[in-house]
């Protein structure tokens, strides 16, 4: 079965702040030995293949507060000629560029396919009108946006940014903007990520970070809803991207809808690109 990974931070120790590395090293040891220093295209995508993934999203992140700063121009520079890499950009809300010229820089001169945003990490409330240019810009590309919604360990996170509510009138408003609640809502807030998913046709659960099998638990009418759920690792911060994979695999779910998790909704997602 085929495998996109929605969900791969690509970077190397200078680029996250010490309380990830530290995380990375107690969590994913490979990792810390292999490439915090130096990471190189072929050497993620072997190590992908290795895992049975066939394409990753690689994210960039602006969050100096509490992650890293993996820039838009380094996810581009890093995928630039290798097509199982998808670049997805950020936003920089310390920048003072406004979001939409941000988005249209990243896209029309980087090659960004879709971006990731991290209220919680960044401070930010998602249905911040603000934002609206930029999501209508991204809406009229068809392309797809993540936000991390849910509970974080890393200093300097606020949880109060991260309810999936608050994308509520977002997805509302921009009808045609694939909008993806990356971990669901964790913990608390997963049956608010099925609601939202259940009242609108536009909104996905990114399963990142979300112990597998308990799926059929957290999401009861997962199958019913079968088209909006996608695979991701949170690489580095799990290690066993392989061990995720055959948990799907596991799952007491029919063949397509394991089919639909780990690649279909994904391709669907990508292939919407350019036909917003």
């Amino acid at each position: 079965m085929k495998v996109i990974d929605f969900h791969v931070h690509i970077g190397t120790e200078d680029q996250f702040l010490p309380w990830v590395n530290e995380f990375f090293s107690k969590n994913n040891p490979h990792y810390a030995e292999t490439f915090a220093k130096t990471i190189t295209p072929e050497g993620a995508i072997a190590f992908l293949k290795s895992h049975g993934v066939d394409r990753a999203v690689i994210l960039a992140e602006y969050a100096p507060r509490a992650s890293a700063m993996v820039t838009n121009e380094f996810v581009s520079r890093f995928s630039s000629g290798h097509e199982e890499l998808i670049p997805f950009g950020c936003i920089h809300f310390e920048d003072g560029t406004p979001y939409e010229e941000q988005a249209r820089h990243a896209v029309e001169r980087l090659g960004i396919r879709g971006f990731k945003l991290l209220p919680s990490y960044q401070h930010f409330y998602p249905n911040d009108r603000a934002l609206y240019p930029f999501y209508e810009y991204v809406q009229s590309l068809g392309m797809p946006i993540m936000f991390h919604t849910g509970t974080s360990i890393f200093h300097g996170t606020r949880i109060k940014y991260a309810d999936p509510l608050l994308l509520d009138e977002v997805a509302d408003d921009f009808p045609r903007l694939n909008i993806i609640m990356e971990h669901g809502g964790r913990t608390f807030w997963y049956d608010r990520a099925a609601w939202l998913v259940s009242k609108y046709g536009n909104m996905h659960i990114g399963i990142a970070g979300i112990a597998t099998r308990h799926l059929p638990r957290f999401f009861p009418r997962l199958e019913q809803f079968s088209d909006r759920f996608v695979f991701g690792s949170d690489w580095p911060g799990f290690a066993d991207i392989k061990g995720l994979i055959d948990r799907v695999c596991a799952l007491p779910y029919s063949d397509e809808t394991k089919e639909r998790i780990l690649y279909r909704n994904a391709e669907r997602l990508l292939g919407r690109i350019g036909r917003g």
